[in-house]
């Protein structure tokens, strides 16, 4: 996985704190087969398993919109920055004995926001990259109109 270069996961909106939080906008296909592999998987987990998980997705989407990430550095930081062009970052967590991947982008049309475009479970580097390219892809055919909140 190639990483964005001459950017840090600290230059996120999600590692600076917001009072109030930001927006999460949610643009991502719920239809895309990634995104029902994550759906399905939680649907085959018991319902503590799967109630412990979502609420662990939950604190870290919510730690994003209140910019309380802390960009570690190493294999365990909660955030990436993937993409320069668009700028995309990666939300990373590890359910169970998945490595779940959660991208957004921070338009700066919307300063107040974060704007959710995929999600999927990391299998391998090549598979990410397709999901990266996807995550890009949606983010660019949303600009502008498709984020506009009424």
């Amino acid at each position: 996985m190639t990483y964005s270069i001459g950017r840090s996961a600290s230059d996120s909106r999600c590692c600076t704190p917001a009072d109030p939080p930001l927006d999460w906008i949610e643009y991502t296909d719920g239809a895309h087969d990634e995104v029902q592999k994550i759906e399905q998987w939680f649907s085959n987990l018991t319902p503590w398993a799967r109630s412990h998980e979502l609420g662990r997705i939950d604190e870290l989407m919510e730690a994003a919109a209140y910019g309380q990430l802390e960009a570690t550095g190493d294999e365990r930081t909660p955030i990436l920055p993937i993409r320069a062009d668009p700028e995309i970052y990666e939300l990373r967590h590890q359910a169970l004995t998945k490595k779940l991947r959660f991208y957004h982008g921070e338009p700066q049309e919307l300063p107040d926001a974060l704007v959710a475009v995929h999600r999927h479970i990391k299998t391998t580097n090549s598979h990410q990259e397709d999901q990266v390219q996807h995550a890009a892809d949606r983010y660019n055919g949303g600009r502008p109109t498709a984020w506009e909140t009424t």
